[in-house]
């Protein structure tokens, strides 16, 4: 649903908050400002929280030199105690990416824990488990990273690339949020993966209920949220068609890449070979469009290229060729 006028300003003003926090977070005059503005009403503390999400998963870009200048000219232009409300989108959200460079100076964060906010990352074939601090537990696939925020208000996580399942420790108060690319999967204790591969997300619910969102798009609202029930599977694909849902998904077979197995059931060459890549050094290039759409069905070992592209060579009309470090595949013409 698109936000009212009123709204949009309430937002406007718990984020130059957030920036007048961020930027003399010592002030004590200022912070108890903050605080009877929070507390005039619910609408303000929800906003202020809206805000602190947004920018609670920049994580390391945000001290980019070009993103603290645009930082200086929010600021700037968010002036006067917080009275003016025509701070302009591009330079909010850059004011609100930078602030994210120092996190443990604001408000919102300074009651975390040491491992409040986390990275998770796996290499070319590695695999792991990760506990979090409230009993979350994240499996990783082979080249994944996720990064991790936690607060007393929210549990963030973000799939920037690769898979990952999550095993949600039930806390009412705090829904589970993890993104992945422009949707946002939110849960309390539930268990589900979300794959991230370029702009293809794909969310598979094994128990609990989840509900999936989608960013507005830059004029109109946003579709509305999506609700998945278990042995569902909801595909974003890589262009603008709209989500296929799967209704009935062999969960066992959704899950065996922990089992080290990967499974394809009709899907694109280019897709089979973006998951395979992850597993070895040696990297399996598709040259062409027609070689890329060949759809590919079977069980292959994690990790056995050659395996795989000798099915490939055996089952398709393509001619193969390697150097050692790369294996390309092209129609055979």
């Amino acid at each position: 649903m698109a936000r009212s006028l009123s709204d949009s300003i309430v937002h406007e003003e718990a984020a130059r908050w957030l920036l007048r926090l961020g930027d003399a977070p010592d002030d004590a005059a200022i912070f108890e400002s903050f605080e009877d503005w929070r507390d005039a009403s619910p609408e303000h503390r929800q906003a202020f929280e809206d805000v602190q999400e947004s920018w609670a998963l920049f994580g390391d870009q945000a001290a980019a030199p070009e993103l603290l200048v645009l930082r200086r000219d929010a600021l700037g232009r968010a002036g006067g105690g917080g009275k003016r409300r025509g701070l302009d989108r591009r330079g909010l959200a850059a004011g609100l990416a930078a602030l994210a460079a120092a996190p443990l100076a604001i408000y919102g964060w300074r009651q975390l824990h040491p491992d409040a906010r986390q990275t998770l990352r796996t290499a070319v074939g590695e695999q792991r488990t990760v506990t979090l601090s409230d009993g979350s537990r994240v499996s990783l696939d082979a080249n994944t990273l996720v990064k991790v925020a936690y607060s007393p208000a929210l549990r963030l996580a973000e799939v920037v690339e690769g898979r990952a399942h999550f095993e949600v420790a039930k806390d009412k108060a705090r829904p589970m949020k993890v993104r992945a690319g422009t949707r946002t999967v939110t849960a309390l204790g539930t268990a589900f993966t979300v794959e991230h591969e370029g702009a293809r997300v794909i969310v598979t619910l094994v128990e609990g209920r989840v509900a999936v969102t989608e960013a507005a798009p830059a004029r109109g609202a946003a579709p509305p949220p999506k609700e998945l029930a278990p042995q569902q599977q909801l595909v974003f694909a890589a262009d603008a068609t709209p989500p296929l849902m799967h209704e009935a998904v062999d969960v066992e077979r959704a899950m065996a890449w922990r089992e080290g197995k990967l499974v394809f059931d009709d899907e694109s060459l280019a897709d089979a070979v973006a998951r395979v890549n992850n597993y070895s050094r040696v990297k399996i290039v598709v040259e062409d469009a027609p070689a890329r759409a060949l759809k590919i069905s079977g069980i292959f070992n994690a990790g056995d290229t050659p395996a795989f592209v000798e099915a490939v060579q055996s089952y398709f009309p393509v001619d193969v060729s390697a150097d050692g470090s790369t294996v390309e595949i092209r129609s055979r013409t």
